[in-house]
């Protein structure tokens, strides 16, 4: 290699280096937009409007949401995979959205390696719901009308923490109950007020609110210890104990892979400036919702150590992709 070649790789580092300071510094230009990838009133859509008018301050510049819900996660996460990786598009994606392979045969992207973490957001768990005046009064009572007769038992679940707490459950139980998918939580609760199935999963945040209004019960949560906010609802593994059905789904910042390291870092940081506030540490503290301020690299790690898990549980729970 002669020095003119060493001289001329030199300066393109540089030239790569300035211009990547210079998207940095000139980020975000233009409004971003930030795609969650469920309904509305699911809690990913309300964290994700959440986070956006934090964002939109810190950042001086419109965060845009759009909801781009179906296949549960997998058509928004499509989007933002063959987006732009210029920092404005990403994605609030989930864990179960990371093994999305393990529930499709066929994506269009790579789970994790179409896509580049940026923060850390919340963690949440699943509930057991029904309604009010169900004669299903525990997760026991659910278990055994589920083994007397399972076609007579329908679940509804709206996204993929919800399917494999089903799966976990009905596992441990030893039951076959109908499980039925919807492309978001608030239509399967809509349905389950509606007496078209007998059974909801949703996420604690969405489940508490339920309580609160009186119309539902809980049944169980699929976390590892009692949540505060509904401290008289049992956990899944006090039902199954030995078992090891306890699920909790983290909720996540991510683009395009290929974005230029200072975007990353500049919207890491924002996101964690946001999370500090304390007007954003109540509401996610009313929508019952745990938060997870991380940086990249720790957000990176999160999914590397969580996603053998995950797939662990979705090969005992029995689930096949589709």
């Amino acid at each position: 290699m002669t020095i003119r070649h060493v001289l001329t790789g030199l300066t393109a580092a540089l030239f790569a280096l300035g211009a990547s300071f210079s998207n940095a510094q000139e980020f975000p230009g233009k409004p971003v937009t930030l795609i969650a990838p469920f309904p509305a009133g699911s809690v990913t859509d309300t964290v994700t409007r959440t986070l956006a008018q934090g964002l939109q301050e810190v950042l001086g510049q419109s965060i845009v949401v759009e909801n781009r819900a179906g296949a549960q996660g997998t058509v928004g996460a499509a989007h933002v995979a063959r987006s732009k990786p210029d920092g404005y598009t990403l994605l609030m994606a989930s864990s179960g959205m990371f093994v999305a392979k393990s529930f499709y045969k066929t994506l269009s992207y790579e789970p994790t390696d179409s896509f580049q973490a940026v923060a850390g957001v919340g963690s949440t768990s699943m509930m057991f719901m029904v309604p009010e005046a169900s004669p299903i009064r525990t997760i026991e009572d659910l278990t055994r009308a589920a083994r007397a007769d399972g076609k007579s038992v329908s679940i509804a679940f709206g996204s993929p923490s919800g399917q494999l707490a089903l799966s976990l459950y009905s596992s441990a139980a030893k039951v076959n109950p109908v499980p039925v998918s919807y492309r978001g939580i608030p239509q399967a609760l809509t349905d389950l007020l509606g007496g078209h199935v007998k059974v909801a999963i949703v996420d604690v945040g969405n489940g508490v609110a339920q309580i609160s209004s009186g119309k539902m019960r809980a049944l169980a949560i699929s976390a590892q210890a009692r949540t505060p906010a509904a401290p008289n609802v049992p956990t899944l593994e006090e039902a199954f104990p030995n078992v090891g059905v306890s699920l909790e789904t983290i909720i996540a910042i991510v683009g395009p892979a290929g974005m230029p390291p200072a975007v990353v870092e500049k919207l890491s940081n924002a996101t964690q400036a946001v999370l500090a506030r304390a007007d954003v540490k109540a509401r996610f503290a009313s929508l019952n919702t745990a938060m997870l301020p991380l940086g990249t690299a720790q957000l990176i790690q999160r999914i590397r150590s969580d996603n053998p898990k995950w797939e662990a549980l979705i090969k005992r729970a029995g689930i096949e992709p589709e």
